[in-house]
This record gives structure tokens, C-alpha cells and sequence, in this order.
């Protein structure tokens, strides 16, 4: 835990598949005294991971960049600013930058860490060691261009810190309850321009792509569920060819949709009603697979894993 012990009691979970850099929209940084930034219309590096809490002392702690672009970009006209909103307003604690980091490749990752003994792929040891990023609620990281103070991309987590976020800050957060989660942009590298949308809780993968896997880091209970549905059947059909899936309670039309870990879609369908419904679908090459099922309705969103056989 850092220097605000923050307890949280639920991982909310968001799948979000739109992933298609593209120009961003102009937004509004509420400027630190004199400082005003500026936004940079074709910034093409993004916030893609972050592990900001961990149990016990947080000495673990890094910042995942990620070029979503077609050409390398200058790393060392980067500044990374991170912003302590606990009291309602951005409050600058900690800028990172150094004029020696060198052009980040197309597609690949700059990690950023407290403790470089306990992260993997880290590129840039930062100062301190630990408790080198605040667990929030409404804090906010914000990439800045430091010739010209543009804004590249920013992100605002455990909540909404006015101006310090795209769209709306997140739901999902990194807890001080679980080891082995992580604050990840899903699929790898998506920016829809809603830091909530974009960001899920995920497994830490420093340096390399983001993954959702409820198996083999300790996401089984990071799927919940919201409303008053609390209960979603998703279970394989005994070929292992299609699924079966209802939902108890409610009317109205229910849609289903089906993830891999990966987080491609594998099939959608919509119900009329909440009734038990059999969806056969071409699931033959997912045998042993992990698969995500959410489950829409009016008023609840619920999620389930599914292990097919």
C-alpha cells in the first residue's frame, strides 16, 4: 500500500474491443500554475499499463508506454507527470524524464519502475524504490511533449480528476487486496479516448503484450457483476460445440457476448427474453481454452468464465 491506504472490496471488470489509433481530440489539461499544455493531434504513444498497488509495501510499481504508431518516437521529449488528486485538484508530485531515453520503436514498450529487481523489462529505474505511484482514488498520469508541453495522452484512475482524463477516469482499479494484477489497456493497446472503456484489470505484463487470463494470475474473482442479476449460466454443451446461456430474472431482450483471453470476440447473440436459450456456436478450435462471457440486459452487465472442454 503507498502513502494513502486505499482498500478496495471489488475489482470491477470492462471489456472493451474497439481498438483503432487514429487522431485524437482535442481535450483540456487544467494547467499547474503557469504551466499550459497543449494538445498534440497525431500523438501516437499511450498509457498502457500500470501497476500502482500492491500488498504490504508497494515496491513493485511501474508505468508501461506503449508507440500505438507507424514510426518511432522521440522518448526523450517525453515527460511523465503524475498528478495527486485527493484533494479534488491535480496536484503535480512527480515528473520522470531524461534527454539520454532512446526513440521508441513501432509496437514496442518503455516500462518505466520503482524497483528494477522486482520488474521485468524495465527500461527507466525511477526514484523512489517504492511508493513511486500514489494508488489513487482520482489520481492521474498525463504524457507530456517537453519542447512544446502537447499532450500525448493521459490517464486518470480510480475516478474522474477534472481534466486529467480522457472521456471518464476509470472504474477498474489495481488493488492492495490481490498480488499479480495489473491496470491494462484491453486489447494490448487500445485508445478509444475513454481512459474507462480502454483501461481493465488485467495481469502484469511489464514490457510485453497485455492479457486477461483467469487462470494463470489471480483473476478469478475479477469478473462481477452489476444490478440486481446475480445470476448468469454459461456452460458448454456436452460436444463442446455451442453454449448454453440464461440469466435469472428480469424481461427484455439479453444480449450475449463471448471473448477469448486475448480479448477478440468470438460470437455475439441477442435473446428476446431472460429464459434459458441454447447458442450453438463453431467453438470446436477453442477446446481447453478460457472463455468470457458477458451477459447485458436492462439495467446489469455480468460477467462468467467458461473452460470449455
Amino acid at each position: 500500500m503507498d502513502q494513502r491506504s486505499d482498500h478496495h472490496p471489488r475489482i470491477y471488470f470492462r471489456i472493451d474491443l474497439l481498438f483503432h489509433p487514429k487522431p485524437r481530440p482535442m481535450r483540456t489539461l487544467i494547467p499547474l500554475a503557469a504551466l499550459v499544455f497543449s494538445l498534440n493531434g497525431t500523438a501516437q504513444i499511450v498509457i498502457n499499463e500500470m501497476d500502482y498497488d500492491q500488498i504490504s509495501t508497494d515496491n513493485a510499481e511501474y508505468i508501461e508506454i506503449k508507440n500505438i504508431g507507424l514510426d518511432p518516437w522521440p522518448m526523450s521529449d517525453v515527460s511523465v507527470v503524475l498528478y495527486n488528486g485527493s484533494s479534488g485538484v491535480g496536484v503535480e508530485y512527480r515528473t520522470i524524464l531524461d534527454a539520454t531515453w532512446p526513440d521508441l520503436q513501432p509496437g514496442d514498450y518503455f516500462v518505466i519502475c520503482g524497483n528494477a529487481s522486482l520488474t521485468q523489462n524495465c527500461d527507466h529505474p525511477a526514484t523512489p524504490v517504492a511508493n513511486l505511484i500514489q494508488n489513487g482514488p482520482t489520481d492521474a498520469i498525463v504524457l507530456v511533449r517537453t519542447s512544446n508541453g502537447d499532450i500525448l495522452d493521459m490517464v486518470g484512475y480510480g475516478g474522474s480528476l477534472a481534466g486529467y482524463f480522457e472521456g471518464a477516469g476509470t472504474t477498474a482499479i489495481d488493488s492492495n487486496e490481490q498480488d499479480g494484477i495489473s491496470l491494462c489497456r484491453w486489447p494490448d493497446g487500445n485508445d478509444t479516448n475513454n481512459n474507462d472503456a480502454d483501461l481493465v484489470v488485467g495481469c502484469p505484463t511489464p514490457g510485453e503484450a497485455n492479457t486477461i487470463d483467469p487462470v494463470n494470475c489471480a483473476l478469478t474473482t475479477g469478473l462481477v457483476e452489476n444490478g440486481n442479476y446475480s445470476t448468469l449460466l454459461a456452460r458448454p454443451t456436452t460436444d463442446g460445440t455451442g453454449l448454453v446461456l440464461s440469466v435469472a430474472g428480469g424481461a427484455g431482450v439479453v444480449r450475449f457476448d463471448v471473448f477469448a483471453t486475448d480479448g477478440s470476440l468470438v460470437g455475439t447473440r441477442s435473446s428476446p427474453t431472460n429464459s434459458n436459450n441454447a447458442w450453438t456456436l463453431a467453438i470446436s478450435e477453442r477446446s481447453g481454452q478460457v472463455l468470457l462471457v458477458r451477459a447485458i440486459g436492462e439495467g446489469y452487465s455480468i460477467a462468467q468464465k467458461v473452460v470449455m472442454p
